[in-house]
């Protein structure tokens, strides 16, 4: 059990919470709600036990720490050549350091440490705070960080669409691609010909060769788009200077509603 705090929970109604270590002096007894400290309070000694009282009481389930700071920077005793040392003041003294010492020991061993016979941090299974902005590779981050970039990783946001134009001259099957495609599997990309969506099944992506190669040549002056859509979303838009409509359904079973092309 800590000697030099207690914590309690919050019910939004009681403002009372006993102080249940020793302390020297009424300004060594500090109060945190949630992790900030607050000054809202008094300690009434008038009881069998001493307890702050909180001006306001804390909200329901808030964490309310009562923690004793021994004011390190602070000689709550000077001794001068030729006076007299009274018991009460050498026990003074002593009990002074030892506070301290006990504060910076519980602080200590509160505090994320590394992993017995390891190299490792340890954080025993709690949450660690105030995690600043990744910058390098090997930085920690934060959920927020990672929620905003798997968001925009889901809705497709910041990193439009590759896609390559050509025309059909009614002999060519294979074209090469404008950009280098990321996988090789037909469904993962659209394809229309003057705007009519393609079956997958009727061409294929050649990876090592960056191509694309329809079983049956376009028509002579047809407008090829190939867009590499990947799985996560399907496309709603495409990069500038076209308008191609928007598709719903299931490439992998040819099943399509096709906004058209303008």
């Amino acid at each position: 059990m800590p000697t030099t705090y207690n914590d309690y929970t919050g019910d939004g109604s009681n403002t009372f919470f006993p102080i249940n270590f020793e302390y020297l002096e009424d300004e060594h007894v500090t109060v945190e709600v949630d992790g900030v400290a607050t000054t809202a309070f008094t300690i009434n000694t008038a009881q069998a036990t001493d307890r702050v009282e909180m001006n306001v009481a804390p909200g329901a389930t808030a964490n309310v720490r009562v923690r004793r700071q021994s004011q390190r920077d602070t000689d709550l005793v000077d001794f001068e050549n030729g006076s007299v040392l009274t018991e009460r003041e050498l026990d003074r003294a002593y009990q002074h350091n030892r506070y301290l010492h006990e504060e910076i020991g519980e602080r200590n061993d509160s505090s994320l440490q590394k992993a017995e016979g390891s190299t490792s941090w340890d954080a025993q299974g709690e949450q660690i705070k105030n995690v600043g902005i990744p910058t390098n590779a090997s930085d920690a981050t934060t959920k927020s960080y990672v929620d905003s970039a798997i968001s925009a990783i889901n809705q497709d946001t910041g990193n439009p669409p590759s896609f390559s134009k050509f025309t059909g001259d009614g002999s060519e099957t294979d074209f090469t691609l404008t950009f280098s495609t990321n996988v090789t599997t037909s469904a993962a990309f659209l394809v229309t010909i003057d705007g009519e969506v393609i079956d997958p099944d009727d061409y294929t992506i050649v990876g090592l060769s960056n191509e694309i190669r329809f079983d049956t040549p376009p028509a002579n002056t047809k407008e090829i788009l190939v867009i590499e859509r990947g799985y996560k979303t399907a496309i709603t838009d495409v990069p500038t200077d076209y308008d191609y409509g928007f598709i719903v359904g299931d490439p992998v079973t040819a099943s399509y509603s096709y906004g058209g092309i303008a």
